[in-house]
């Protein structure tokens, strides 16, 4: 049988290589679970052994190990502890292990939120009780990690290629600008030395 695999994009995480594009940078992070939890709020923090979770905006989260609030009755908790699957009778809540379910992509850069701009309405400044928002219609978790800078972005491993390539035209496009816009100032730049030129010279 012919061996066709060369003419598929690689999966993203395995052998595709970090998007690369003026000041942002985007690859591919692989936390070593991430479960969910869903119940009362409290409980939920409780069993995770985590004193609060982050939400989106202007939260931060960091380290290797914290919670995010994904809904009011829900939580992602990244590298926590490895909780049994299924209902937690003395806490009453629920735990599932969603390791495999959520892919991670890293964004990074002076112009990243620009970026999380073209796919939906966001301000970095205004804190959100939720990670949750759709993203040029995908839904994802994203929030801030260690950084103003630095943002994750958790979706359905099933959605992972569509996203990573909406990433990739999204990029391409906003660099491309960009790179106009500075053709467009050093322009104004040399027609106002120009300018001062000629009329030095009168």
């Amino acid at each position: 049988m012919r061996d066709d695999r060369n003419r598929w994009p690689a999966t993203v995480g395995s052998e595709r290589p970090n998007l690369v594009r003026d000041t942002i940078s985007i690859r591919h992070v692989s936390p070593a679970r991430q479960t969910v939890i869903s119940g009362n709020f409290e409980d939920c923090l409780t069993l995770s052994g985590l004193e609060t979770a982050v939400g989106g905006g202007s939260d931060f989260a960091s380290g290797e190990t914290y919670a995010l609030r994904q809904r009011r009755d829900r939580i992602v908790v990244v590298n926590g502890p490895d909780i049994t699957d299924g209902w937690h009778s003395a806490h009453n809540v629920a735990v599932s292990d969603m390791t495999s379910a959520y892919s991670v992509i890293e964004m990074t850069g002076a112009r990243v939120e620009q970026l999380i701009a073209t796919g939906t309405e966001f301000n970095g400044d205004h804190a959100s009780a939720s990670v949750s928002r759709l993203w040029h219609g995908f839904g994802v978790l994203l929030y801030r990690h260690g950084a103003k800078d630095v943002f994750r972005l958790h979706v359905r491993s099933a959605l992972a290629e569509a996203v990573w390539d909406m990433f990739e035209r999204q990029i391409d496009s906003l660099a491309s600008m960009w790179a106009d816009q500075r053709d467009i100032g050093e322009m104004a730049k040399d027609m106002d030395g120009a300018k001062l030129t000629c009329k030095e010279a009168s």
